[in-house]
């Protein structure tokens, strides 16, 4: 009696229940100089609306304000404060933020992410010091149980690669923030399960033609006009100012209480914080099943390559049958 070797159909298993190859792909916030002591007006008091975006109708000016110039910001609004240059509503955050994020992502296709880094930072004001923003991963010293219930768990998220999906984007992270308000170094704020959503588009979609295809626009719905106003502010704003070698652009907004805040701060749970995040990555280090490396015909565990294992899956299904009955 012959004996079946079935060792390639146990490893092509594995390889069918496997996700898709992602690679490491950093997003770089953006810095645009234009944009020196403007800042987009944040949804704040009641009667008060904003749109967490640069240039658009709402920007207010200041001499302290985004003394670099960018076009990220985070957003913090204890209790809607009024003083003197400050609108009602706003409240200091991070301006001129710069930094970047990690993701483990497969931008061909639709899948898992996982955020693996983060970290912003940025003025709240000139002469003040820096405010940083950092990602909390299991072990950090944020999640040691003594600042609320981040754990550094899930730190992931989804993404859906085409026009027809909208290029969406969603991830739950946990992060803390380190103001300046008794000097760098500390932990005064944690934030669990923090959620953005938004979309990662690759730049050459970054077209009228390109907009046609999909509808985009800010997720927390602050921007008052319709959707394709939006994506001319892409294409007037945004586009023009990316680095030559970018190769998608990355647009998200998240908004929530904190979990924990350091009590010797003046906010408390009961603030928000808020921000809209617009960053760009290079173009993903080439791999299997991208735009120039098909799976070629007959490759059914999708490795670009056909072969035995290939085969196995046909024998494996061999006479299956899902057709309707006659």
């Amino acid at each position: 009696m012959k004996t079946i070797n079935l060792t390639p159909v146990i490893l092509l298993t594995m390889f069918l229940t496997a996700d898709m190859p992602a690679a490491s792909i950093e997003f770089e916030l953006i810095t645009h100089p234009n944009n020196v002591q403007l800042l987009p007006q944040p949804t704040g008091l009641p009667g008060v609306s904003g749109d967490h975006l640069l240039h658009t109708a709402d920007d207010i000016t200041g001499g302290t304000f985004n003394p670099d110039g960018c076009f990220s910001f985070n957003f913090m609004n204890p209790v809607g404060i009024s003083e003197p240059n400050y609108p009602p509503g706003y409240a200091e955050g991070i301006h001129s933020m710069t930094g970047s994020l990690t993701l483990e992502i497969n931008l061909y296709t639709a899948g898992a992410v996982e955020v693996t880094s983060l970290a912003f930072e940025g003025y709240v004001a000139q002469g003040k010091p820096i405010a940083q923003q950092w990602l909390v991963q299991p072990g950090d010293p944020a999640a040691d149980g003594s600042h609320g219930p981040v754990d550094g768990i899930p730190n992931s998220g989804v993404y859906a690669a085409s026009a027809a999906a909208n290029w969406a984007f969603g991830i739950s992270f946990d992060w803390y923030y380190d103001t300046p308000f008794a000097g760098s170094g500390g932990i005064d704020m944690t934030f669990d399960n923090y959620q953005w959503s938004g979309f990662i588009i690759p730049v050459s979609e970054l077209t009228t033609v390109g907009m046609e295809a999909t509808t985009l626009n800010d997720p927390l719905g602050y921007f008052a006009g319709t959707s394709e106003e939006f994506e001319s502010w892409l294409l007037e704003e945004v586009a023009p100012i990316l680095p030559q070698d970018a190769a998608y652009l990355l647009f998200a907004q998240g908004e929530a209480h904190p979990d924990w805040t350091n009590p010797g701060m003046g906010m408390t749970t009961d603030g928000i914080v808020g921000e809209t995040i617009i960053a760009c990555a290079v173009q993903q280090p080439p791999q299997c099943g991208d735009p120039n490396h098909p799976y070629p015909p007959g490759d059914m565990n999708q490795d670009c390559n056909v072969d035995l294992f290939d085969l196995a899956v046909l024998a494996l299904n061999w006479l299956e049958c899902t057709a309707p009955a006659p």
